[in-house]
């Protein structure tokens, strides 16, 4: 948590990063996650989202530094590592792509090798919360993942289908409105202790 100055005394603030699984330039994965972060800055967070059009990662090389990857996307690699180790709590957001969650997912949770040697490893001590799109079964590796990274799940897990959302791919299911805000609740409550 980051401390801040609140009349006078200092305030821990939770910070909360989103890691998004789509590289579709409408991408409702994205837009739900969207949601979840809007929803944790109102409730007082400090939120980023870690997009994947932006970062722009490489294919992860398990035999290499962070030096040997091209300086192009080195950028992108260190803004995933810097969120991932200043986060109090994630919020993943995956398409379901042939019964699993995105390569473009599954690849940045393969750039957290490199905290495996920090003072807390991986996401030790820190909650996951879990947003699929599509199928639900995608929960499954998701999970197994987060538990790879010796993080904590949330109880709540949205799953979202094509129909909670308007045409444009913005979230409008007051019913899975709720859902994602109920998450989002949860892992705050989690940073908070």
């Amino acid at each position: 948590m980051e401390t801040v100055e609140l009349f006078g005394a200092p305030a821990r603030v939770p910070v909360v990063a989103g890691l998004g699984g789509s590289l579709r330039a409408s991408s409702r994965s994205r837009s739900a996650l969207a949601a979840a972060l809007q929803g944790a800055a109102a409730a007082g967070a400090t939120t980023h989202m870690l997009d994947p059009v932006a970062l722009q990662l490489p294919v992860f090389h398990p035999d290499w530094e962070l030096d040997d990857y091209p300086a192009e996307t080195q950028t992108g690699i260190a803004e995933l590592l810097l969120w991932s180790r200043r986060a109090d709590v994630l919020i993943w957001a995956s398409p379901t792509y042939h019964g699993t969650i995105s390569g473009v997912f599954k690849n940045a949770l393969d750039f957290l090798e490199f905290t495996a040697k920090d003072e807390r490893p991986y996401l030790q001590g820190k909650a996951v919360g879990l947003i699929v799109v599509s199928d639900p079964g995608t929960f499954v590796a998701m999970a197994q993942a987060a538990h790879e990274l010796r993080a904590w799940l949330a109880p709540t897990q949205v799953a979202l289908s094509g129909s909670d959302f308007s045409p444009e791919r913005t979230l409008t299911n007051p019913r899975a409105e709720r859902r994602v805000q109920r998450l989002v609740h949860e892992l705050l409550d989690f940073a908070g202790r």
